[in-house]
């Protein structure tokens, strides 16, 4: 149990740039760049840098991936890492009793800024209990909690946070009925992770190793849950549309930054690949995992040639378009369909007689006389997009060379 290092906001947020910039005081010594997480709410966001303030306590932080109206004065920004939640029921288990356990104020011990509203009781029983809150308040496993009620104070160590399945709380009662000692932060991590499958792994236990487990990034697994993992991933990812990782999250009921780990490690490996949004398996070719009906509409676009076909012969095929889109197969432009074949052909053959040395305009593409002016401009913004032109001040274009690339 040690003090939770975080930063407490002093000032509404700011635009910066694509992010935000705010005034907090800082507590103990967190991070000063990495994934956190926003109190009350449990957003998560990245911090991308601190910077010094005029004030000796407050520091500038500049945040990417959070909105400015999520964030209020007085909010706690905690690291990813300490596995800090938010909810209105926790199973505890009693260091220092209390004669009346409701109605109570709650705070961390070790970190007394970090407090709840008279808002707290506490179920009766023996040493392991249930808290229950009107209001949520922060909870983090292996800590310890000081409760009062006027002239009274008592301790518990917060062994299990919100939400838990039934199955959850049946199964943390057993271990803990095993267990004799009064249990340190590292058994309750021990405890959770065997129960949950997957916990992310505190500052404080980087060092220690936990029997049957493995770690990624920042989190540390039980090998059934990490071969699950697997197993779904590397199925879904061969299904014709892949999967994102938000339903691979909903799937198998895990933390969405635990299975961004997790895939983000499969594309390292080259082993899967990510496409506007959704993780595929990688291959030689990617007609070999759709669908019969998907296959044999593909043909007959290939069939199709460079004139492609028109969006509206498309609308049958639902998602599926899109599916052969982020497999690339084919491109989709606003009133046509083209396969990614006659695609290439038609930008090479522009690449070959467009202008390496100057800028160009439109009436300077000659030998396309067959292309309508609307389908030429789709296949230059294209282009521009795939990196193969831009466009000059002038709104003139003009070929990106490989040094430039």
């Amino acid at each position: 149990m040690s003090q939770i290092s975080h930063y407490t906001v002093q000032s509404a947020p700011r635009a910066e740039g694509k992010g935000l910039s705010l005034t907090a005081q800082i507590f103990g010594a967190p991070p000063t760049e990495g994934r956190f997480l926003l109190f009350p709410g449990g957003h998560s966001f990245r911090l991308k840098n601190v910077r010094s303030s005029t004030e000796e306590k407050d520091v500038i932080l500049e945040l990417k991936g959070i909105s400015r109206n999520r964030v209020r004065e007085g909010d706690i920004l905690i690291p990813e890492g300490l596995a800090a939640g938010e909810g209105r029921k926790a199973l505890v288990l009693w260091k220092q009793k209390i004669r009346d356990a409701s109605s109570l104020s709650l705070q961390l011990r070790d970190t007394p800024d970090l407090q709840s509203p008279d808002s707290v009781s506490i179920s009766e029983g023996d040493n392991v209990v249930l808290l229950s809150s009107r209001l949520s308040f922060i909870q983090i496993p292996g800590q310890i909690y000081e409760v009062s009620k006027g002239s009274q104070k008592g301790e518990f160590l917060l062994l299990m946070a919100e939400p838990w399945s039934p199955d959850e709380l049946k199964k943390m009662k057993a271990r803990l009925a095993k267990n004799k000692n009064f249990p340190g932060e590292e058994a309750v991590f021990s405890m959770n992770l065997r129960v949950r499958g997957a916990m992310p792994l505190p500052p404080s236990l980087q060092k220690s190793e936990f029997e049957g487990s493995v770690k990624v990034g920042g989190w540390v697994l039980m090998s059934r849950t990490y071969d699950k993992v697997l197993s779904v991933l590397d199925k879904r990812t061969r299904s014709e549309e892949g999967l994102t990782e938000e339903q691979l999250s909903e799937l198998l009921n895990l933390p969405l930054s635990l299975c961004r780990e997790i895939s983000g490690k499969r594309i390292e490996e080259g082993l899967i690949i990510r496409k506007k949004g959704f993780l595929l398996n990688k291959c030689e070719d990617h007609r070999d995992f759709l669908s019969p009906m998907s296959r044999m509409w593909l043909e007959g676009l290939v069939a199709a040639g460079s004139e492609g076909l028109p969006i509206k012969e498309t609308f049958h095929l639902g998602s599926r378009l899109h599916a052969m889109e982020r497999r690339g197969l084919l491109r989709v432009f606003e009133g046509f369909v083209i396969d990614e074949e006659s695609y290439k052909s038609q930008t090479g053959r522009l690449m070959e007689i467009l202008p390496r040395d100057k800028d160009f305009e439109m009436t300077d593409i000659k030998g396309f006389e067959n292309l309508s002016r609307s389908r030429l401009i789709a296949f230059l913004d294209t282009m521009e997009n795939d990196g193969l032109i831009k466009t000059s001040e002038g709104h003139t274009r003009r070929v990106v060379e490989e040094s430039e690339a």
